[in-house]
């Protein structure tokens, strides 16, 4: 029994990105890299426009969602309660907003295509447009740990 429990969660190690959160934006974003420390500032709520000066429009789905916890703990390397609660500090303190907040993947990718400047996140494979995040990242203490 105890191979068998090693076994699966190995294969559940080797298979993990296979069902990795992708991360889409709307076809108006010219942005085809976004750095680890970029994605985490947008969804972190502090970098609010593209480097074409238009502004960024951030959707998630609920905290609860496989898919949101997923890609908190892949992509953005925060538990989801830690992403929350900076929503909630920049809320309360007057400074800021959360992000749209969504039901379902499937109107995740409605909204990110039909609202310009847009980016979400879905499960695995997409036909939106998908953007690459770099695996290298840059020196420096991370605005967004803070």
């Amino acid at each position: 029994m105890r191979r068998v429990s090693t076994w699966m969660c190995l294969l559940s190690l080797c298979c993990a990105n296979v069902f990795a959160a992708q991360v889409i934006v709307n076809d108006s974003v010219d942005v085809s890299v976004l750095t680890p420390k970029e994605l985490k500032l947008i969804f972190a709520m502090q970098k609010l426009y593209w480097p074409d000066g238009q502004k960024i429009k951030v959707f998630v789905l609920p905290s609860e969602s496989p898919i949101h916890q997923e890609f908190c703990y892949q992509q953005l390397e925060l538990m989801p309660y830690v992403l929350r609660h900076r929503w909630d500090r920049l809320v309360f303190s007057g400074i800021g907003e959360r992000p749209t907040t969504l039901a379902s993947e499937a109107e995740m990718r409605t909204r990110v295509e039909n609202t310009p400047g847009a980016i979400g996140y879905v499960a695995g494979s997409g036909e939106s447009q998908t953007i690459v995040v770099s695996e290298q990242s840059q020196g420096g203490q991370d605005e967004a740990e803070h």
